[in-house]
C-alpha cells in the first residue's frame, strides 16, 4: 500500500511541475510591445507569458484608457493574433499543440492584483480540442470581453 502512495505522490509532483510559466520574448511580441507603447504614453509595461495551454498578455497602464485607446489596443492584438504568430510562440516553448486561449489583461491602477479590463480569444470554438473540423476552429479571430473583474 505504501508503494502506491509513493507512486501517487511522485506522479502528482511530476504533473504539477510540468505547468511551468514561460516569459515570451519573440520578434513578434517585441514588435507588438513597441506598437502598443506607441499607441499610448500611459502604457508602462507589456508582458507575455505562456502557461500550458494558454498565452497571456498583460498590459500595465498608469491611468484608465479612453474608449479609443482600448479599441486600438484590441485592434493591435487582433492583428497580432494570427495562427502563424501564435504557433511561432508555441514552438518557442516547445509546445506541440495549439495554444488554446490568448488572454489580454489590462491593469489601469496602482493595485497590480486587480485587472480592470480583460479579454480573450480562442483557437477552438468548443472545449473539444480533439475536434479539428472547420466548424470548431475559431483561430483567435474573435475577442471576447470578460465582464467579471478579478
Amino acid at each position: 500500500m505504501n508503494k502506491w502512495i509513493v507512486i501517487l505522490i511522485c506522479f502528482l509532483l511530476f504533473a504539477t511541475g510540468c505547468s511551468t510559466t514561460y516569459n515570451i520574448n519573440t520578434d513578434t511580441t517585441k514588435e507588438l510591445t513597441k506598437n502598443l507603447k506607441e499607441l499610448s504614453p500611459s502604457i508602462e509595461r507589456v508582458q507575455f507569458t505562456f502557461t500550458r495551454p494558454n498565452l497571456s498578455c498583460r498590459i500595465d497602464m498608469n491611468e484608465e484608457p479612453s474608449k479609443e485607446e482600448l479599441e486600438s489596443i484590441l485592434t493591435e492584438l487582433d492583428e497580432f493574433s494570427t495562427v502563424d504568430n501564435i504557433n511561432e510562440i508555441a514552438r518557442s516553448v516547445k509546445w506541440g499543440l495549439e495554444i488554446s486561449n490568448i488572454y489580454l489583461d489590462i491593469n489601469t491602477d496602482k493595485n497590480k492584483k486587480t485587472i480592470e479590463h480583460a479579454y480573450y480569444a480562442r483557437y477552438f470554438k468548443t472545449s473539444d480540442a480533439s475536434d479539428h473540423s472547420d466548424t470548431n476552429i475559431e483561430g483567435y479571430e474573435t475577442w471576447y470581453e470578460l465582464t467579471e473583474q478579478y
